[in-house]
């Protein structure tokens, strides 16, 4: 009875180091998180916002120096020549400037010591800076030009440059919100910081009151749970001794009791539902997968993977989050199971493997040998184009699955198909292990999925997909992207039908979109824009069209530079 009570003092000894040290763990993160932020102050908000102010200043001298050269009335070629030198460093400043800035806000959105929040708002900066740079350096080409035709007395074309500074005083309201972001950005983690420090004096004292009590309490309840649980867990063994499963026995602790006590309960369930599992496994994973991961020989599992080039899709249900909301959980998981089913169907009858579903999210692949050489592009697309009728089936039917007679949600499906080179195999832990795909090619299959929202379309595919799936299917090209998070350039199309299905008026958009396109891509506005209002008579609110009128809308009032090579940067994840 002694070493049962020394065991249990010691338990709670055990238990009051561990409060104390969780107290000193959370403290040490929290001075962590803290140190990350003031660390990100130090590198990334105070050093941005410290640029974008002397950008500031340097644009307003630039400014000023040409009014200065126009304001002598008989400048020396030497006062010319000091204006003109002050000038040109200016603008190498501004170079620096604009370099600099986006070097330190593509570090800090890359960098984990900063918060998600803070991470986000310094890529968007490098976005609205790298936007800025382009009209800043026209307007100090425009600012250096009145300084370089006074250098060669051409005073009344300078008079007419100086005027033409006007056109760019739209430049200070940019610059102003952009320094106010970086000023935010760096006040909302000064705050962060303080509310950091707040709570580690809180939580320290949150946890000492807790502490106290605990070291009161724990030796009344220690004894009384350990002797019913030692109890209850020694006739529970002698009965499964003897061949007699007992019912789940009750978990009433935390500590190495419960432990125990749960894995009894876990060996005593699969003893009992052993052969249930193997009759049930198939449901599960892919019959294909299985011949393949498992050596037939000596029937152990291929610890390998290999480069293969594969066909990548993506499929989640637009705006389901808010479809969720208005449902009762079974009747969520009722309409998931629609979907899934409607979207397993497809891909397995055209060779492919489901991958993983993901919330409402579907991935799967295409590839050898499950497709024939280089069959998986075409599969693929066959498969997305069986979905979509089977989709709409279930836009029909929703009301009878979710039970709705009012407000009935728009059911929706988005997908993407991307053929790369991918890592295919058996991955995971020792005790885990799953037959998937990784890569980059994953990855883009993921990101065009959701580019379908920038263009109101619900198939799009890469070019190489396109490029060896052509022969069998009829698509149109809708833009030449940079997805988020990449930095090479992805030519997508719109999957239509397959080839020779596709109807005369999706034909007509087709070749209407393509020339409206190509004069976009030219920079001719004017062509561009009378060729999408074309498109949008032939389908009234094509989404494609309607994003490339937004577009031309900027650039007739800001036009891209020269070497444009006609890519749009994608902000959707």
């Amino acid at each position: 009875m002694g070493r049962s009570l020394r065991t249990k003092i010691m338990s709670g000894v055990i238990a009051l180091l561990i409060l104390f040290a969780a107290a000193l763990a959370v403290t040490l993160f929290m001075v962590y998180d803290s140190d990350n932020e003031v660390a990100g102050i130090n590198e990334y908000h105070l050093p941005i916002l410290t640029r974008l102010n002397s950008l500031d200043v340097i644009t307003y001298e630039i400014e000023l120096l040409a009014h200065r050269s126009i304001g002598d009335s008989a400048p020396s070629q030497e006062r010319i020549e000091e204006i003109l030198t002050r000038s040109k460093k200016c603008n190498a400043q501004i170079n620096s400037i604009f370099s600099e800035t986006k070097i330190l806000c593509e570090k800090g959105s890359q960098d984990d010591r900063n918060d998600l929040a803070d991470r986000l708002e310094m890529a968007r900066l490098v976005g609205e800076v790298t936007s800025l740079e382009a009209e800043v350096h026209r307007f100090a080409v425009a600012a250096t030009l009145p300084i370089e035709l006074i250098a060669q007395s051409k005073m009344r074309e300078a008079q007419t440059a100086i005027l033409q500074l006007r056109n760019y005083e739209y430049l200070d309201p940019i610059l102003s919100g952009i320094r106010e972001k970086a000023n935010c950005l760096a006040l909302a983690s000064i705050a962060e910081t303080r509310e950091n420090i707040q709570n580690i004096i809180w939580t320290n004292v949150a946890i000492f009151i807790a502490a106290s009590i605990l070291g009161f309490f724990v030796f009344l309840l220690i004894t009384g749970r350990l002797q019913s649980a030692f109890r209850r867990l020694t006739s529970a063994f002698h009965e499964t001794a003897d061949g007699k499963f007992s019912d789940p026995l009750p978990v009433t602790s935390s500590d190495e009791i419960g432990d125990l006590t749960t894995s009894f309960n876990v060996m005593v369930d699969q003893l009992k539902s052993k052969e249930k599992l193997r009759e049930a496994f198939g449901q599960f994973l892919d019959p294909r997968i299985v011949a393949n991961v498992v050596n037939p020989a000596t029937g152990e599992l291929r610890h390998s993977a290999d480069r293969r080039k594969a066909t990548i899709f993506f499929s989640d249900i637009a705006g389901f989050s808010g479809i969720g909301e208005q449902l009762t959980a079974d009747n969520v998981v009722g309409l998931l199971n629609h979907y899934f089913t409607a979207a397993t169907s497809g891909i397995r009858k055209h060779h492919g493997i489901v991958d993983k579903f993901i919330g409402d999210a579907v991935m799967a692949f295409w590839t050898t040998p499950f497709s024939e050489g280089e069959d998986h592009a075409r599969d693929a697309c066959l498969a997305c184009l069986e979905m979509r009728p089977a989709f709409a089936q279930i836009e029909k039917d929703i009301s009878q699955i979710t039970g709705l007679r009012r407000n009935i949600p728009k059911f929706q499906v988005r997908m993407a198909l991307a053929t790369g080179d991918t890592l295919i195999g058996t991955i995971g832990s020792a005790t885990t292990k799953s037959f998937t795909v990784i890569g980059d090619t994953v990855n883009i299959a993921s990101r065009l999925e959701g580019v379908n929202k920038v263009y109101g379309t619900d198939l799009i595919i890469n070019e190489d997909c396109y490029r060896l799936a052509e022969l069998e299917i009829e698509a149109r090209e809708i833009d030449f992207v940079t997805v988020y998070g990449k930095t090479e350039p992805v030519r997508i199309y719109e999957l239509l039908s397959k080839m020779g299905q596709l109807d005369p008026k999706t034909a007509e958009l087709r070749d209407a979109f393509a020339i409206a396109l190509r004069h976009y891509r030219e920079q001719k506005w004017s062509e561009a824009e009378k060729g999408f209002q074309n498109c949008l008579k032939i389908k009234a609110h094509d989404g494609p069209s309607l994003e490339f009128l937004s577009r031309i809308a900027t650039f007739t009032r800001t036009p891209p530079p020269k070497d444009w090579n006609g890519v749009w940067q994608t902000a959707s994840k």
